[in-house]
Protein backbone atom coordinates (compact mmCIF):
# COMPACT_ATOMS: atom_id res chain seq x y z
CA UNK A 1 0.00 0.00 0.00
CA UNK A 2 1.42 3.40 -0.54
CA UNK A 3 1.70 6.12 2.03
CA UNK A 4 -0.37 8.50 0.71
CA UNK A 5 -2.69 6.63 1.04
CA UNK A 6 -2.68 6.12 4.65
CA UNK A 7 -2.53 9.45 4.40
CA UNK A 8 -5.69 10.15 2.59
CA UNK A 9 -7.39 7.43 4.97
CA UNK A 10 -6.50 9.58 7.98
CA UNK A 11 -7.76 12.87 6.47
CA UNK A 12 -11.22 10.96 6.24
CA UNK A 13 -11.33 10.23 9.44
CA UNK A 14 -9.58 13.42 10.80
CA UNK A 15 -13.16 15.29 8.33
CA UNK A 16 -15.78 12.58 9.35
CA UNK A 17 -16.20 13.09 5.52
CA UNK A 18 -14.87 11.57 2.44
CA UNK A 19 -16.27 14.36 0.64
CA UNK A 20 -15.00 16.98 3.02
CA UNK A 21 -11.75 15.21 3.01
CA UNK A 22 -11.62 15.10 -1.28
CA UNK A 23 -11.72 19.13 -1.00
CA UNK A 24 -8.48 18.96 1.42
CA UNK A 25 -6.81 16.94 -0.50
CA UNK A 26 -7.51 17.86 -3.68
CA UNK A 27 -8.46 14.68 -5.16
CA UNK A 28 -12.41 14.02 -6.91
CA UNK A 29 -14.95 11.91 -4.28
CA UNK A 30 -15.16 9.11 -6.20
CA UNK A 31 -11.50 8.58 -6.48
CA UNK A 32 -11.17 8.84 -2.78
CA UNK A 33 -14.03 6.36 -2.14
CA UNK A 34 -12.55 4.24 -4.55
CA UNK A 35 -9.25 4.39 -2.22
CA UNK A 36 -11.02 3.59 1.13
CA UNK A 37 -12.75 0.80 -0.23
CA UNK A 38 -9.63 -0.69 -1.80
CA UNK A 39 -7.63 0.15 2.10
CA UNK A 40 -10.22 -1.37 3.58
CA UNK A 41 -10.13 -4.50 1.00
CA UNK A 42 -6.54 -5.34 1.76
CA UNK A 43 -7.31 -4.72 5.41
CA UNK A 44 -10.00 -7.22 5.73
CA UNK A 45 -11.72 -5.39 7.53
CA UNK A 46 -14.37 -2.08 7.67
CA UNK A 47 -12.41 1.18 8.88
CA UNK A 48 -15.81 3.48 8.90
CA UNK A 49 -19.53 3.33 9.41
CA UNK A 50 -21.14 5.08 6.72
CA UNK A 51 -23.91 7.14 8.08
CA UNK A 52 -26.02 10.17 7.30
CA UNK A 53 -23.80 12.36 9.34
CA UNK A 54 -20.86 11.26 7.66
CA UNK A 55 -17.81 8.10 8.45
CA UNK A 56 -16.94 6.82 11.75
CA UNK A 57 -14.40 5.21 12.79
CA UNK A 58 -14.85 1.46 13.78
CA UNK A 59 -13.35 -0.11 16.71
CA UNK A 60 -11.03 -2.23 14.51
CA UNK A 61 -10.48 1.26 12.40
CA UNK A 62 -9.45 3.58 15.22
CA UNK A 63 -6.75 1.19 16.00
CA UNK A 64 -5.65 1.06 12.16
CA UNK A 65 -5.38 4.89 12.50
CA UNK A 66 -2.87 4.45 15.19
CA UNK A 67 -0.41 2.49 13.20
CA UNK A 68 -0.80 4.59 10.57
CA UNK A 69 0.00 7.63 12.13
CA UNK A 70 3.03 5.81 13.22
CA UNK A 71 4.18 4.79 9.98
CA UNK A 72 3.62 8.01 8.48
CA UNK A 73 5.82 9.28 11.13
CA UNK A 74 8.37 6.81 10.78
CA UNK A 75 8.66 7.77 7.04
CA UNK A 76 9.37 11.07 7.71
CA UNK A 77 12.11 10.41 10.06
CA UNK A 78 13.80 7.88 7.23
CA UNK A 79 12.84 10.75 4.66
CA UNK A 80 15.05 13.36 7.09
CA UNK A 81 18.30 10.54 7.79
CA UNK A 82 18.56 10.01 3.91
CA UNK A 83 18.54 13.62 3.18
CA UNK A 84 21.43 14.00 5.66
CA UNK A 85 23.35 11.05 4.27
CA UNK A 86 23.06 12.27 0.80
CA UNK A 87 24.32 15.71 1.90
CA UNK A 88 27.61 15.19 0.64
CA UNK A 89 27.02 13.38 -2.88
CA UNK A 90 25.36 14.73 -5.99
CA UNK A 91 21.80 14.43 -5.89
CA UNK A 92 18.52 14.38 -7.62
CA UNK A 93 15.12 13.43 -6.90
CA UNK A 94 12.52 13.96 -9.33
CA UNK A 95 8.65 13.35 -10.06
CA UNK A 96 7.11 13.33 -13.19
CA UNK A 97 3.88 12.02 -15.35
CA UNK A 98 4.64 9.29 -17.26
CA UNK A 99 5.79 11.05 -20.61
CA UNK A 100 8.98 9.60 -22.43
CA UNK A 101 10.11 13.25 -23.27
CA UNK A 102 10.46 14.05 -19.85
CA UNK A 103 11.84 10.74 -18.39
CA UNK A 104 15.00 11.00 -21.35
CA UNK A 105 15.98 14.17 -19.97
CA UNK A 106 16.11 12.95 -17.02
CA UNK A 107 18.08 10.06 -18.52
CA UNK A 108 20.61 13.06 -20.50
CA UNK A 109 21.49 14.33 -17.32
CA UNK A 110 22.36 11.10 -15.46
CA UNK A 111 24.36 9.94 -18.10
CA UNK A 112 26.14 12.86 -18.22
CA UNK A 113 27.48 12.49 -14.41
CA UNK A 114 28.15 8.89 -14.79
CA UNK A 115 31.84 9.36 -14.06
CA UNK A 116 31.14 11.37 -10.40
CA UNK A 117 32.26 9.27 -7.60
CA UNK A 118 29.19 9.37 -5.85
CA UNK A 119 25.67 10.70 -6.54
CA UNK A 120 22.21 9.46 -5.71
CA UNK A 121 19.40 10.40 -8.62
CA UNK A 122 15.77 9.36 -8.17
CA UNK A 123 13.08 9.22 -11.00
CA UNK A 124 9.10 8.55 -9.95
CA UNK A 125 5.97 8.23 -12.26
CA UNK A 126 2.66 8.53 -11.16
CA UNK A 127 -0.33 10.71 -11.64
CA UNK A 128 -0.84 14.69 -11.87
CA UNK A 129 -2.39 14.93 -8.01
CA UNK A 130 0.70 12.99 -6.95
CA UNK A 131 3.39 14.10 -8.68
CA UNK A 132 2.15 17.44 -6.73
CA UNK A 133 1.79 15.08 -3.38
CA UNK A 134 5.41 13.83 -3.77
CA UNK A 135 6.47 17.83 -3.83
CA UNK A 136 4.59 19.27 -0.82
CA UNK A 137 5.79 16.02 0.80
CA UNK A 138 9.26 16.16 0.12
CA UNK A 139 9.40 13.16 -1.77
CA UNK A 140 10.88 14.80 -5.11
CA UNK A 141 12.31 17.96 -5.09
CA UNK A 142 11.13 19.11 -8.53
CA UNK A 143 7.71 17.82 -10.29
CA UNK A 144 6.93 17.84 -13.86
CA UNK A 145 3.35 17.66 -14.08
CA UNK A 146 0.04 17.80 -16.75
CA UNK A 147 -3.12 19.09 -17.20
CA UNK A 148 -6.04 19.99 -19.19
CA UNK A 149 -5.74 23.86 -20.10
CA UNK A 150 -9.56 24.43 -19.28
CA UNK A 151 -8.54 23.49 -15.73
CA UNK A 152 -5.79 26.08 -15.23
CA UNK A 153 -7.91 28.59 -13.10
CA UNK A 154 -7.96 25.04 -10.52
CA UNK A 155 -4.92 24.45 -10.90
CA UNK A 156 -3.21 27.68 -10.11
CA UNK A 157 -5.04 27.74 -7.11
CA UNK A 158 -3.70 24.34 -5.80
CA UNK A 159 -0.12 25.95 -6.36
CA UNK A 160 -0.96 28.90 -4.30
CA UNK A 161 -2.71 27.16 -1.49
CA UNK A 162 0.23 24.49 -1.44
CA UNK A 163 3.32 27.00 -1.59
CA UNK A 164 4.06 25.74 -5.32
CA UNK A 165 6.02 27.80 -7.92
CA UNK A 166 4.52 26.53 -10.91
CA UNK A 167 6.16 27.21 -14.17
CA UNK A 168 4.62 26.55 -17.70
CA UNK A 169 6.34 24.41 -20.22
CA UNK A 170 4.37 23.77 -23.39
CA UNK A 171 1.13 23.14 -24.52
CA UNK A 172 -0.47 20.01 -26.65
CA UNK A 173 -3.10 18.65 -28.46
CA UNK A 174 -3.88 14.89 -27.45
CA UNK A 175 -2.69 12.30 -30.05
CA UNK A 176 -4.50 8.86 -30.36
CA UNK A 177 -1.45 6.12 -29.86
CA UNK A 178 -1.70 3.34 -31.97
CA UNK A 179 0.06 0.41 -34.27
CA UNK A 180 1.72 1.80 -37.16
CA UNK A 181 -0.34 -1.25 -39.05
CA UNK A 182 -3.44 -0.18 -37.69
CA UNK A 183 -6.54 -0.44 -39.69
CA UNK A 184 -7.79 2.94 -39.09
CA UNK A 185 -5.17 4.19 -40.20
CA UNK A 186 -6.11 2.79 -43.85
CA UNK A 187 -8.91 5.34 -43.62
CA UNK A 188 -7.44 8.92 -42.53
CA UNK A 189 -4.34 10.52 -41.70
CA UNK A 190 -6.46 11.65 -38.52
CA UNK A 191 -8.75 9.80 -36.12
CA UNK A 192 -12.12 10.48 -35.13
CA UNK A 193 -12.42 9.74 -31.23
CA UNK A 194 -15.93 8.08 -32.16
CA UNK A 195 -14.17 5.54 -34.18
CA UNK A 196 -12.16 4.39 -30.92
CA UNK A 197 -14.98 2.89 -29.18
CA UNK A 198 -14.74 -0.46 -30.74
CA UNK A 199 -11.37 -0.54 -29.45
CA UNK A 200 -9.36 -1.87 -26.39
CA UNK A 201 -8.36 1.18 -24.33
CA UNK A 202 -4.82 0.79 -22.59
CA UNK A 203 -4.05 2.53 -19.58
CA UNK A 204 -1.78 3.21 -16.56
CA UNK A 205 -3.16 1.73 -12.97
CA UNK A 206 -4.65 3.76 -10.83
CA UNK A 207 -4.63 6.84 -12.46
CA UNK A 208 -8.07 7.23 -12.73
CA UNK A 209 -7.85 11.38 -12.16
CA UNK A 210 -5.80 11.50 -15.31
CA UNK A 211 -7.08 14.33 -17.44
CA UNK A 212 -5.88 13.08 -20.67
CA UNK A 213 -8.83 10.73 -20.42
CA UNK A 214 -11.80 12.98 -20.84
CA UNK A 215 -11.68 14.10 -24.52
CA UNK A 216 -13.88 16.55 -25.65
CA UNK A 217 -14.49 17.23 -29.76
CA UNK A 218 -16.79 18.68 -31.81
CA UNK A 219 -19.22 16.02 -31.85
CA UNK A 220 -18.70 13.89 -28.71
CA UNK A 221 -17.17 13.99 -25.05
CA UNK A 222 -15.57 10.71 -23.90
CA UNK A 223 -14.56 9.66 -20.65
CA UNK A 224 -12.37 6.65 -21.32
CA UNK A 225 -12.48 5.56 -17.50
CA UNK A 226 -15.95 4.70 -18.85
CA UNK A 227 -14.65 2.20 -21.80
CA UNK A 228 -16.35 -0.87 -22.31
CA UNK A 229 -12.66 -2.54 -23.15
CA UNK A 230 -9.85 -1.43 -20.82
CA UNK A 231 -6.17 -2.82 -20.32
CA UNK A 232 -4.16 -2.32 -17.16
CA UNK A 233 -0.42 -1.72 -17.30
CA UNK A 234 2.15 -0.43 -15.08
CA UNK A 235 4.62 0.52 -17.43
CA UNK A 236 5.70 2.52 -20.54
CA UNK A 237 7.25 -0.34 -22.32
CA UNK A 238 4.78 -3.15 -21.09
CA UNK A 239 1.85 -0.51 -22.93
CA UNK A 240 4.05 -0.05 -26.43
CA UNK A 241 4.84 -3.15 -26.61
CA UNK A 242 0.76 -4.26 -26.44
CA UNK A 243 -0.09 -1.56 -28.64
CA UNK A 244 1.94 -2.25 -31.36
CA UNK A 245 0.37 -6.37 -31.12
CA UNK A 246 -3.09 -5.23 -31.55
CA UNK A 247 -5.52 -3.16 -32.83
CA UNK A 248 -5.50 -1.20 -28.99
CA UNK A 249 -4.63 2.50 -28.08
CA UNK A 250 -4.13 4.95 -25.91
CA UNK A 251 -3.96 8.93 -25.73
CA UNK A 252 -0.78 10.46 -25.29
CA UNK A 253 0.85 13.66 -27.11
CA UNK A 254 3.56 13.72 -30.41
CA UNK A 255 5.90 10.88 -30.79
CA UNK A 256 8.84 10.34 -28.41
CA UNK A 257 11.84 9.11 -29.64
CA UNK A 258 12.33 5.90 -31.16
CA UNK A 259 8.53 5.14 -30.68
CA UNK A 260 7.69 3.97 -34.07
CA UNK A 261 11.32 2.34 -34.93
CA UNK A 262 11.27 0.71 -31.55
CA UNK A 263 7.49 -0.30 -31.25
CA UNK A 264 6.01 -0.04 -34.61
CA UNK A 265 3.48 2.91 -33.15
CA UNK A 266 2.57 5.96 -34.20
CA UNK A 267 1.24 9.27 -32.67
CA UNK A 268 -1.84 10.77 -34.78
CA UNK A 269 -3.77 13.73 -34.45
CA UNK A 270 -6.99 13.71 -33.06
CA UNK A 271 -9.98 15.74 -35.64
CA UNK A 272 -12.18 18.14 -34.23
CA UNK A 273 -10.67 18.64 -30.62
CA UNK A 274 -10.84 21.09 -29.22
CA UNK A 275 -8.60 19.63 -25.77
CA UNK A 276 -4.73 20.78 -24.91
CA UNK A 277 -2.62 19.69 -22.77
CA UNK A 278 -0.69 22.37 -20.20
CA UNK A 279 2.79 20.76 -19.61
CA UNK A 280 4.68 22.62 -16.42
CA UNK A 281 7.10 22.24 -13.56
CA UNK A 282 6.71 22.64 -10.34
CA UNK A 283 8.86 23.06 -6.68
CA UNK A 284 8.34 24.05 -3.72
CA UNK A 285 8.50 28.11 -3.14
CA UNK A 286 12.08 29.16 -2.32
CA UNK A 287 13.32 25.41 -2.74
CA UNK A 288 16.95 25.06 -2.95
CA UNK A 289 17.53 22.65 -5.26
CA UNK A 290 20.95 20.50 -6.40
CA UNK A 291 22.82 21.33 -9.41
CA UNK A 292 21.95 18.04 -10.79
CA UNK A 293 18.01 18.93 -10.59
CA UNK A 294 18.64 22.18 -12.02
CA UNK A 295 20.22 20.74 -15.04
CA UNK A 296 17.73 18.35 -15.25
CA UNK A 297 14.65 21.50 -15.18
CA UNK A 298 16.78 23.08 -17.95
CA UNK A 299 16.71 19.97 -20.10
CA UNK A 300 13.39 19.40 -19.77
CA UNK A 301 12.49 23.33 -20.78
CA UNK A 302 14.43 23.11 -23.65
CA UNK A 303 12.96 19.18 -24.95
CA UNK A 304 9.77 21.15 -24.34
CA UNK A 305 10.58 24.42 -25.87
CA UNK A 306 11.39 22.32 -29.13
CA UNK A 307 8.37 19.87 -28.84
CA UNK A 308 6.12 23.33 -28.64
CA UNK A 309 7.86 24.77 -31.96
CA UNK A 310 6.78 21.50 -33.59
CA UNK A 311 3.35 21.79 -32.17
CA UNK A 312 3.20 25.13 -33.39
CA UNK A 313 4.14 24.06 -37.03
CA UNK A 314 1.52 20.74 -36.83
CA UNK A 315 -1.38 23.25 -35.90
CA UNK A 316 -0.33 25.45 -38.35
CA UNK A 317 -0.20 23.09 -41.32
CA UNK A 318 -4.02 21.74 -40.38
CA UNK A 319 -2.92 18.71 -39.23
CA UNK A 320 -5.56 18.51 -36.37
CA UNK A 321 -8.84 19.59 -37.76
CA UNK A 322 -10.33 22.24 -35.94
CA UNK A 323 -7.08 22.90 -33.73
CA UNK A 324 -7.44 25.29 -30.92
CA UNK A 325 -5.43 28.57 -31.72
CA UNK A 326 -1.98 29.29 -30.94
CA UNK A 327 -2.07 30.79 -27.23
CA UNK A 328 0.63 31.45 -24.56
CA UNK A 329 1.64 28.97 -22.46
CA UNK A 330 2.07 31.32 -19.39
Amino acid sequence: MEIKYLKYFGAVAYYGSINQAAKAMYVSQPHLSHIIKEIEEEAGFELFQRTKQGCVLTKNGKKYLKHCEVIIREMENLKKFTSEVQAGESTMSVSMTRFSHTAECFNRVCCQHQDLERFSYRLHEDSTMNVIDDVINGNANVGVIHFAYQESKMMHKLFSDKNLDYTPLALFMPYVCISAKHELLLQNSSIDISALKQYGFVRYIGQFEDFIYHITTENLHLDLNDSSKIIYVGDRAEQMQLISMSNFFTIGISEFAGQDSMYGVVSVPLMNCSEQLQFGIVIKKNARLAAAELQFIEEVTKRFGELQTLENKTVRAGVSVNAVPEQNCG
